[in-house]
């Protein structure tokens, strides 16, 4: 009797202690708020989910379409035209709420180095450009379409903290996206 026991509890809790693993990658694209434009970008994001619960890897992206504005060339004109490049990479973590489901609903928290070089139109020389930390929690609706593809739908907000440039602070580079991953794995 009490030996059967302490079996099956020792059973019982190597059961409990397994952990299970699942990859999952995609590419990716969004919209994005950025120095009062409409700034297209692509990239991918791709990582592991642990536990059905917690999900942690790697995304990156770049904006498509340089956004044009009028500022300081930083020697003798204040009023010139400009354009900006962005682009950022880091890791995210992620909290998935109902795993498995039809519609998952997910929360990422997304930590990411950025960078933004502004330059003349046409011409290769930079004016300026600055790195910069990025904090962008968001919320993911994923719709599972087969076994091995979901479509995600996102919202998320990116704070930029520490930017130096002159023609564009860190409240410009700061934004809200909307965006779709085609997810596969998973």
């Amino acid at each position: 009797g009490l030996q059967a026991q302490e079996t099956q509890t020792l059973l019982n809790t190597a059961e409990q202690s397994k952990v299970s693993y699942r990859v999952f990658g995609g590419p990716l694209a969004f919209a994005t708020d950025i120095n009062n434009a409409l700034g297209i970008c692509i990239g991918g994001k791709g990582g592991a989910i642990i536990n059905e619960s917690l999900a942690l890897g790697g995304l990156g992206f770049g904006m498509v379409n340089p956004l044009e504005f009028a500022g300081s060339n930083l020697s003798d004109e204040e009023n010139t035209p400009l354009e900006m490049t962005f682009g950022a990479g880091g890791l995210f973590f992620e909290y998935i709420f109902n795993y498995g489901d039809r519609f998952e609903i997910s929360v990422p928290l997304n930590l990411m180095a950025g960078g933004i070089h502004v330059n003349e139109p046409g011409s290769v020389s930079k004016v300026e450009s600055t790195t910069f930390f990025i904090v962008e929690p968001g919320i993911n609706i994923d719709v599972k379409i087969s076994e091995f593809y979901s479509q995600s739908f996102f919202v998320s907000y990116r704070q930029a903290i520490g930017s130096s440039l002159i023609n564009v602070d860190a409240a410009d580079i700061s934004g809200l996206n909307v965006g779709l991953m085609f997810k596969f794995g998973g």
